[in-house]
């Protein structure tokens, strides 16, 4: 009986989310972390630290804003046990920002381990565009949106 539940409880039976990021710096992530519908109304997690058993957690989904820093919420967490996602908002990333993260499903007990799924965050310094390609006629004006990290923040026409 046993075996015959496990092939169906495969993919059912844990955390899935989005592949590793980079991300600029001073910029926000959004971070969806899929779960099973047995796990509607466990308590999630999203934690910091390459190991998981040893990580950081910043938010919890039983506390769902993480500690405050100036006034401000660096990470929130918003839990939808409908459609079966938590997803996770870092805002103002730095540099040391970049890691190892995990999202977490707390399954409790002593033989059950929690369910989880990691990914990789590299906060980095640079310069990108919103589309790649730009088109327009001869003659009129286009538009191209450039992101940049804080470490470009500053007004080249002002003197040193």
């Amino acid at each position: 009986l046993m075996t015959s539940l496990l092939p169906a409880c495969s993919s059912l039976c844990r955390v899935t989310t989005v592949g590793d990021l980079s991300v600029l710096e001073g910029r926000s992530v959004m971070i969806p972390c899929h779960y099973g519908p047995q796990y509607a109304s466990y308590v999630k997690y999203w934690c910091h630290g390459s190991v998981k058993d040893l990580c950081t957690s910043l938010v919890r989904s039983d506390a769902p804003r993480g500690p405050a820093a100036a006034g401000e919420d660096k990470v929130a967490m918003f839990d939808d046990p409908v459609q079966q996602v938590f997803t996770v908002t870092m805002t103002e990333l730095q540099k040391e920002d970049s890691g190892w993260y995990w999202c977490g499903v707390e399954v409790g007990g002593v033989w059950s381990a929690d369910v989880t799924a990691s990914l990789h965050i590299n906060v980095i310094q640079g310069m990108s565009v919103v589309n790649s390609m730009v088109s327009g006629e001869e003659g009129t004006s286009v538009t191209v949106q450039c992101l940049y990290s804080q470490g470009y923040r500053y007004d080249l026409t002002s003197p040193l």
